[in-house]
């Protein structure tokens, strides 16, 4: 082999190592945001083609968290872009993708979305209509209510994560009287 060969598997044995690291601070900047995959895989291609920058005698994991940082933020960019989704389409193809629902059921799933948009509290439900009906950025909503925006991610994960519990509920209660 020759050292050039040598030296690039080496490189691959260190992205490789890395990965679950890697993944997990992806996570951590992302929180409650679709696309981590997605921004891991980019960030690896970044990797790969600045692999002749990276000096072999220092600290890898710096070095491809700050390339993993650079990925997040051109990853929110590129959602900020395309957040014109309606709620309704949205969740409906989150919930036939994720949750392996049945098109059948979708329809059933939404009305008991419906219920449970009921049970959020004022400011919860605001923010979840301004991500999901308004035009106007994350920032934007953060400067208005005077939150950082990484506590309105957070927020957001978390009510989504209530949201879907409580649907799931919702529809073993409809299951269990039927």
């Amino acid at each position: 082999m020759s050292l050039d060969a040598i030296q690039q598997a080496e490189f691959v044995g260190q992205i490789t190592r890395h990965q679950s690291m890697l993944r997990a601070y992806i996570i951590s900047l992302m929180p409650g945001m679709d696309g981590v995959d997605d921004v891991l895989q980019e960030a690896n291609v970044v990797l790969w083609e600045k692999r002749e920058k990276f000096k072999p005698d220092t600290n890898f994991r710096a070095w491809a968290c700050a390339i993993v940082r650079l990925e997040v933020k051109t990853h929110r960019r590129k959602m900020l872009r395309f957040a014109k989704v309606m709620l309704a389409e949205d969740l409906a193809d989150q919930l036939a993708e994720h949750c392996e629902v049945p098109p059948a059921e979708v329809e059933e799933r939404l009305r008991a979305l419906n219920q449970c948009l009921g049970h959020l509290k004022e400011k919860e439900r605001q923010l979840v209509e301004h991500r999901y009906f308004s035009k106007s950025s994350l920032e934007d909503f953060a400067t208005n209510c005077g939150r950082p925006v990484e506590s309105l991610r957070v927020s957001l994960f978390r009510i989504r994560a209530a949201l879907k519990k409580c649907i799931n509920g919702e529809l073993a209660i409809k299951r269990a009287n039927s």
